[in-house]
Order: C-alpha cells, then structure tokens, then sequence
C-alpha cells in the first residue's frame, strides 16, 4: 500500500512535519507499513516551497492552492497560520483527502465543528499535532497516575514558556494578530498544556477562569518599518476545576528570556507527586509516601515506542519526535494496521473548546462553564 501525501506550509510546523514524512519510511519497523510518496509542497512564496521540497524529497512544489488541490493526495499536513486551517481543512476533505491539522485546530469553536461536519460528510480523518503527549515521559505519568500509585488524584500545574516574544525589538509577526492567530501564547503553546490537564489526568475539566496579559503592546512591522499593535498575549494564566473536585493551574508566557522551550507538567495525589520537565524528556521525578524519597525515572523514545528505529538515545530532545508516533498511529490507521489513532478530531474539537472558554472567560472576567 502506498500513501500519497502532500505538505501545506513552509515554516517550523512545515519542517518538522516534512522531515517525519521523510524519515518514516525508513524508521518503521513493521513489514506491512505503507510506503509514503511525498507528491508535493504549497507555500505562498516560492523560494520557501521550492527549498521544503527539495530538503525533504517531494517530487514537485507550487504557490498555486488550485495546483496543490488537483494532485491525487491520500494525506495532506496543513502546517500553517491559524486563520488558513479551516479553509484549506474544508478544500482538502472536499477533495477526499485525510488531514494532519496543526494546533489549534481554528480560530473558533464554530470553525472547527464545521471541519468536523466536512470530515464526516466525507468519510475522511482528521488528527490534531498535540503533540506533547507523546513524549516518553507523559507517557509514563499518565499511566503512573491510572495504576494508582500517586493515590487519587488532587492538583495538576502546568508551566509552558519561552521567550520568543520577551524583548521590545522583536519584530511584529502573525502570531501577534487576533485576526490571524486566534490569539496570543495560550492559543500557540498553552494549547498543548490545555490538553495534558485532561490527557494526564483522564479527568474532564468542568469549568475554567482565564486571564490574558498583554505586556508589550506594540511592535514594529517590519514589512512596513511603522508601528503596529499586537492584540494577542504574550502572557496567560488559567485555574481549573475538574468535574470531581480537583483542581489545576496552568501559565503561559512567551516573555520568559533565559528558559527556552520550558514546559513543566506536575500531578499531585493523595499518596506523592511527580513532575515532568519538556527539556529532559525522557525523564520523570516521582514522590512517594512510602518511600519518602524522590526517584528518577528514565524511560527513552525507543523504550515507549520499540517498533521504530530511533537515534542513539542521547540524541532525542524537543517536539520533533512526537510528530513521528502521531504520523505513524495515523497512517497505520488510515492502512487497517491498528483500530484508533490519537489525538482525533473530537479531541481537537475539545480542545478548542477549552481554548475559547480561556478567552471569554478573561474577556468577561467570570468563571466559564466547559
């Protein structure tokens, strides 16, 4: 079996998503996985297209959305601005194709139910690149926290900063846009703690409080040299309560110079505590009771997903290798090889919801219902 697949976008997303398509067909060990054919790459400027197909091998790239759309695609990864996720999700199951969706999955709650109804008009699957889940060491704490060890669950704080927009210099982007963007630091990267709150935990968050700062209210354009403001946030807190009690807090910042790429999930229980830190990923400190004593857990890429060939271990950091087990649970899905694949499109849809719920709930300054 062979899997067609076509690649939108050009940027970060792009290339991490180009650089799994193009590794999967070396690195899966099962016999039966289908061969991935990378047709083609969209991007809006040319040399950037050009160069994202030639890094990663596809056959051909446009600047043409009608061009891109007449390939004979099975897959297309949409890896780009948030405000283009719904259209070119819409275009693409119209044309029968099955989407990798970067997060969030749009610019409203409204927007991605929509893609949800085309997905099941079509018959198509869509999943969600919330990613963070994957990593070894999420891993291992969701099944820590199931199996009872930490004792009933009570608390989950989540930190998610970097500082990407911490200095009055930087220039303006498209994240910095409403209109563009959705939003600012929670609709970039809080999304992925959003998601862990209720990943982790297996428990349903059942109302939220937000609130949204925005510290550094203006930036320069540099396409126009002027002035611009920025009515996103660059910083963002939200407190939880669960549906049987718990309770939960999670910031995100993008003005945090000094700690890049910091995301830091803890889950409290009646019986310890543990705690996961992004930049050691393979990595979980546990608190116990019992043992009154803190033990470090190590569990690698290759360990949690033996059925790859991985890197020397040493070698595995950051997100990148997360978008290697959401493409491989999906197209093996999408080949009959397995009977789900995570994240869905519901999740997604979830997602968004809570996502929403933080930015009415710091616009009206209430609790919000999820």
């Amino acid at each position: 079996m062979k899997i067609k697949a076509g690649l939108i976008g050009a940027g970060w997303s792009a290339q991490a998503q180009g650089w799994t398509l193009s590794s999967l067909n070396r690195i899966v060990k099962k016999k039966d996985f289908p061969e991935i054919e990378l047709e083609i790459v969209l991007s809006r400027t040319a040399t950037h297209a050009e160069e994202t197909a030639r890094q990663f091998g596809f056959k051909r790239w446009t600047t043409s959305e009608d061009e891109f759309f007449n390939v004979d695609l099975d897959l297309v990864a949409i890896a780009t601005p948030n405000n283009t996720h719904y259209p070119y999700a819409l275009k693409a199951l119209e044309r029968g194709f099955n989407v990798v969706l970067e997060k969030p999955v749009a610019l409203s709650l409204q927007e991605a139910g929509e893609i949800e109804r085309y997905a099941v008009k079509a018959g198509r699957n869509v999943t969600v690149c919330l990613v963070s889940r994957f990593t070894p060491g999420i891993q291992y704490l969701r099944g820590l926290l199931r199996s009872g060890e930490l004792g009933d669950f009570l608390e989950f704080r989540g930190v998610i900063a970097h500082a990407k927009h911490a200095y009055r210099d930087t220039p303006f982007e498209w994240r910095m846009s409403k209109a563009i963007a959705g939003g600012g630091v929670f609709a970039d990267i809080g999304v992925h703690v959003l998601d862990l709150a209720e990943y982790v935990t297996g428990r349903r968050i059942k109302r939220l409080f937000g609130k949204a700062y925005t510290l550094i209210g203006e930036r320069i354009d540099p396409a126009t040299g002027t002035r611009r403001k920025v009515d996103t946030e660059d910083v963002g807190f939200a407190l939880l309560e669960y549906d049987e009690g718990q309770v939960g807090s999670i910031e995100a910042s993008k003005v945090s110079p000094g700690f890049e790429e910091q995301m830091r999930i803890e889950i409290y229980g009646s019986e310890g505590g543990a705690r996961f830190l992004l930049n050691e990923p393979h990595n979980l400190y546990v608190f116990k009771r019992k043992s009154k004593s803190i033990e470090k857990i190590v569990k690698g890429y290759e360990e949690i997903y033996p059925d790859l060939v991985w890197p020397i271990s040493k070698s595995l950091e950051g997100w990148v290798y997360s978008y290697v087990i959401l493409y491989k649970q999906f197209i093996e899905y999408l080949a009959g090889l397995r009977e789900d694949y995570q994240p869905t499109l519901k999740e997604g849809l979830r997602n968004q919801q809570l996502l929403d719920s933080f930015y009415l709930s710091s616009s009206q300054g209430t609790w919000i219902d999820v």
